[in-house]
């Protein structure tokens, strides 16, 4: 049994209701002492009462709180004292103490830590107007209220009581918590009863040294199907599902976990006397540990050729079922889903007996994410199958790549999440060089890859600044296509983003380190072209395939509260799709260019207008609140260039005014959706010049 020493400075009541429970039998310690620094501590009556020693301390009395302190510990060791229970002991315990006990000194804090640490912890709540408050059963560190936590409660606070009342409450629950975590630590302590884990997983990662671990911690194992076997080929001891369920695994596996034994062994509220009484009377044993990781569903989906059947039989019933189970009751029992939490639990049950509760929070978190991410994953499978594109609800899942230093702005916080099916992203780039990606690099870079894919079987190089093409050029090579991003506009893509869809080679490398560029995105580059580019210290150099003919479903845009879902604009124009509406209509050679320039303008913020000359832009006029001050900027940006240049629009033109400008440049044709009321205004203009205008039918606003 254990032996326990309660220090108390006060009346004892907590100490009162320790005894009660020792001697109902229900608390199974023998209290060996009461130790007060107080004279008049009403709870050295309460001792003698129960014919409990007690010794009174006066800390005046020594030189030193360590000298206080080492003649506690001499009366502690001389009645073999195991666990001390600080019981309303208003003094800090010292590195004698903690040094003698590490992790066996327990204290009741009547807050629900870290919330309201200190000795006015009630009062605190209740002048802070929150609406719940706690106790807390933790293990005492040099820090104030620190240590590790054990077990914690929380309290709704009725608006209407009073200081008073909230106190009695308070005092109630911590009457009512801290016998069962007393019990509980001294439990471990002695080693009663041998702890079972639940092992079952597909993952067999680390597998073996954590089983290993858990067994010299004392664990009894229990195990399934392949995890079974792995574990019993590396020479250790497991008990077989079946042994704990009395019934056979069947149906090729699909039942064997869904029992009560093993769920009543989950689920039981281990403090809860009725929960108890009936699994004992039921005769199921607790389990203690529960590590279980899933079918690999989405690895089963991504296989080439497989088939319906398959993925159905890789949809994973038990593991979800026992996980849940499991973390509903985290606060007596920690749930490992992931192979990266193995050597914390280990660390924990080594240096504490047990692992720490907010430890198991965490875990019963991750546990309740990873099923809704499994679940989510299934219902896309399934969603998709049936051919429902926006059904009633939506379940998207995402896995952190990274986080980011910080947002779009240093003062906002940031992470990368990838999607299930990354191959056109940025998150499946290999990153060969460079500092780490920004949130703003990865927008940017996400922007000039898009515009790529609107230019397959040609060789296109893209530069990008702020969402927004600054040139974009194509040619017979990459390193043509390259020159005419670059002269588009060569004061704009200093800073920028290049992303090319043809490998890097030395005569590239030379011209792109010649600019202070932030990322080059390419499928490739020579060996000779990243010793030349990886001599510049902060240019990220990505290696991504950005010849793929991928094209992403759906476009998710958050707004306040809510989600915005599209098709993502991949729509495609060839010249039969074009309507001719002026007199004169595109040479062979604009026609040419007006492809090229609609391609550009739909990756452009609306309003947008861009001119394109030679197979490259020369002017680019992007998000303007109205389209001719977008006109404007293009036909600006381009000068003495845009005459005998080609426009592209996003949207029709209300007014024949951007029209007029574009006469005013030298435009020679111009590309718009149509659709106006006053369109003919517009044409008539184009008429009157002898400017060839076409209509596509098809907008392509970009906000």
């Amino acid at each position: 049994m254990v032996n326990v020493a309660i220090f108390a400075s006060g009346s004892g009541t907590n100490f009162e209701e320790i005894l009660k429970h020792v001697e109902d039998g229900s608390l199974p310690v023998h209290v060996s002492c009461l130790i007060v620094d107080k004279e008049k501590a009403f709870a050295r009556q309460r001792a003698r009462n129960h014919f409990i020693p007690e010794f009174y301390f006066d800390p005046k009395a020594y030189k030193n709180k360590a000298e206080y302190e080492r003649a506690i510990l001499e009366v502690l060791k001389d009645l073999n004292v195991d666990l001390i229970v600080l019981s309303g002991y208003m003094r800090f315990i010292g590195p004698v103490l903690l040094e003698a006990y590490p992790n066996k000194i327990m204290n009741l804090h009547p807050a629900y830590l870290p919330e309201f640490p200190g000795a006015h912890s009630i009062q605190d709540a209740y002048m802070a107007k929150v609406s719940q408050t706690g106790v807390t059963v933790h293990f005492v560190d040099e820090g104030v209220d620190s240590g590790p936590i054990i077990e914690q409660r929380r309290l709704q606070i009725d608006p209407s009581w009073d200081l008073e009342t909230l106190e009695s409450h308070v005092h109630a629950l911590e009457y009512e918590l801290f016998w069962q975590v007393i019990k509980k630590v001294a439990e471990s302590m002695e080693g009663k009863r041998m702890k079972r884990a639940l092992v079952s997983v597909s993952n067999k990662e680390n597998l073996v040294p954590f089983v290993s671990g858990l067994i010299d911690l004392g664990y009894e194992i229990i195990s399934t199907g392949g995890t079974k076997r792995a574990l019993e080929d590396a020479g250790l001891s497991v008990i077989g599902i079946s042994e704990i369920t009395n019934f056979p695994e069947i149906m090729d596996g699909r039942v064997k976990t869904l029992h009560p034994n093993v769920h009543g062994a989950l689920l039981c509220v281990r403090d809860n006397p009725d929960h108890c009484k009936q699994i004992e009377e039921l005769g199921i044993d607790f389990i203690d540990l529960v590590c279980v990781n899933l079918y690999p569903f989405k690895e089963t989906v991504q296989k080439e050729g497989v088939s319906h059947a398959e993925i159905i039989e890789n949809i994973d019933i038990g593991g979800p079922s026992m996980l849940r189970s499991a973390s509903k009751n985290y606060q007596s029992i920690p749930v490992l889903c992931d192979t990266k939490d193995y050597d914390l639990v280990l660390d924990e049950l080594r240096e504490f007996g047990e692992t720490r509760l907010e430890t198991r929070e965490r875990l019963a978190a991750k546990v309740f994410r990873h099923t809704a991410r499994y679940d989510a994953m299934i219902a896309d499978y399934l969603t998709k199958k049936v051919g429902e594109q926006f059904p009633e609800s939506l379940t998207i899942t995402f896995d952190k790549v990274q986080d980011l230093r910080y947002g779009e702005n240093p003062h906002q916080k940031a992470a990368f999440y990838k999607g299930m099916n990354p191959k056109y992203s940025l998150a499946n780039a290999k990153q060969l060089h460079g500092k780490e990606l920004s949130y703003n690099n990865i927008q940017d870079g996400n922007a000039a890859i898009e515009i790529l894919k609107d230019f397959e079987g040609q060789f296109a190089a893209v530069g990008l600044k702020h969402m927004n093409p600054c040139g974009v050029g194509i040619g017979e090579s990459i390193n043509a296509a390259w020159d005419k991003a670059y002269e588009a506009d060569p004061v704009s893509i200093f800073g920028g983003i290049v992303a090319l869809n043809a490998p890097v080679d030395v005569e590239l490398a030379e011209k792109l380190s010649k600019i202070f560029l932030e990322i080059v995105i390419a499928p490739k580059f020579e060996q000779e072209a990243l010793d030349i580019l990886t001599k510049k210290k902060n240019i990220r150099l990505m290696e991504l395939d950005t010849t793929l003919n991928a094209n992403t479903a759906l476009k998710y845009t958050n707004v306040n509260d809510g989600l915005l879902v599209q098709d993502m604009d991949t729509h495609s124009l060839k010249e039969e799709d074009l309507r001719c509406v002026t007199n004169r209509k595109p040479t062979k050679e604009e026609m040419k260019q007006l492809l090229f320039g609609w391609n550009v303008v739909k990756h452009v913020k609306s309003n947008a207008i861009v001119l394109v000359k030679d197979n490259m832009t020369i002017g680019v006029g992007a998000g303007q609140m109205n389209r001719v001050g977008a006109a404007k900027i293009a036909i600006e940006q381009a000068g003495d260039k845009a005459k005998g240049s080609v426009m592209a629009s996003d949207a029709f033109f209300p007014m024949p005014d951007t029209v007029e400008e574009a006469v005013k440049a030298g435009v020679t044709a111009i590309i718009q959706p149509g659709g106006s009321i006053k369109d003919q205004l517009s044409i008539d203009v184009c008429n009157e010049n002898g400017i060839a205008m076409v209509f596509t039918g098809v907008r392509h606003f970009k906000h």
